[in-house]
């Protein structure tokens, strides 16, 4: 009987877990699980396998939210500390590999078909460039992923949201001056990400004089979406301009021919928004270096890091 091996996707909120066959891509037997009831990541892995009745497995992929460092090393949005030597014991597998979660999103890249992505412009190259995937959510991750000189692709995990947020007219840098605490440095995920959202609302409110009427993320997003509040449309156009000025950023530092891919939760709900709006523009606006035929993703695969830790599998 084929052994099958364990792939999961652990970000500060939620757990996800699948299971693949040797050698084999699909992922089945997915199931989502709260962190909040589990005391650690080795106790929500083997939650699931006692779910799907596994007490044995080939080998395992996970990717994790934050840097992936030495024997053990603290998740960068939840208080569990992973530790690779408890956690192959719990899972009980021959061996595991640990991805930091835009490093297995990097390696998904030449898995994806044509149904997981949206283009935005650009064009494929004609032979495997250096392709960039980043995405905002709870954070603002990024990672590179570089073709080799005999096949195959390296995955080059990187930190996108600590930069410093790109602003260029007046009004942006009065807005990012307003929302800066005294004495900090203004990073990038401090506006680029679901949080973002939230303090540009309130920041654009609170200039305006006004109280802020929306209180999630989810909630501004929607009535941006809508157009059913001003703070929330202003909100949604600054996000956009910033995240494409920070995805041409990224490619003309990388010379990312192959493509840049936006993951995560936010990017799909607005592909209506980056398609039309002024997005595709800002992301080529970089002077004299050439962006135009640098194709744009949005990712709308459910489950896209499966994809990397399943390639992954197939390298340890």
């Amino acid at each position: 009987m084929t052994k099958l091996s364990l792939v999961g996707d652990i970000g500060g909120t939620n757990s996800r877990f699948g299971l693949v066959a040797e050698g084999a891509m699909a992922v089945t037997r997915i199931e989502k699980l709260k962190n909040d009831d589990y005391a650690s990541l080795e106790d929500v892995a083997a939650a699931y396998l006692r779910s799907q009745s596994i007490s044995d497995l080939e080998a395992a992929a996970i990717d994790v939210a934050g840097p992936v460092t030495g024997e053990e090393f603290p998740l960068t949005n939840r208080d569990w500390i992973v530790s690779r030597t408890k956690l192959k014991a719990a899972l009980h597998c021959q061996r595991l590999v640990i991805l930091n979660d835009f490093e297995a999103l990097a390696l998904s890249l030449p898995h994806l078909g044509r149904d997981d992505l949206v283009q935005i412009g650009g064009t494929e190259p004609a032979k495997p460039s250096v392709k960039l995937v980043l995405g905002p959510g709870t954070g603002l991750g990024m990672a590179a992923l570089a073709p080799l000189p005999r096949g195959g692709w390296l995955a080059l995990p990187g930190e996108l949201g600590h930069v410093n947020l790109p602003v260029v007219t007046r009004e942006e840098f009065d807005l990012r001056e307003a929302m800066t605490a005294p004495g900090t440095v203004f990073e990038s995920e401090f506006a680029v990400t679901g949080g973002g959202l939230h303090l540009i609302y309130i920041t654009l409110a609170r200039l305006a004089g006004r109280a802020p009427l929306l209180t999630t993320p989810e909630a501004i997003l929607q009535a941006a979406l809508a157009g059913t509040d001003a703070d929330a449309v202003k909100t949604l156009d600054h996000f956009i301009i910033w995240l494409g000025r920070l995805a041409g950023d990224a490619a003309m530092m990388m010379q990312a021919h192959g493509g840049v891919y936006l993951a995560g939760g936010i990017a799909p709900s607005i592909v209506s928004e980056l398609r039309k709006g002024p997005f595709r523009r800002v992301f080529e606006e970089k002077g004299r270096l050439d962006l135009n035929s640098v194709p744009l993703y949005v990712i709308v695969d459910d489950y896209p890091a499966f994809k990397g830790c399943a390639a992954a599998l197939q390298h340890i």
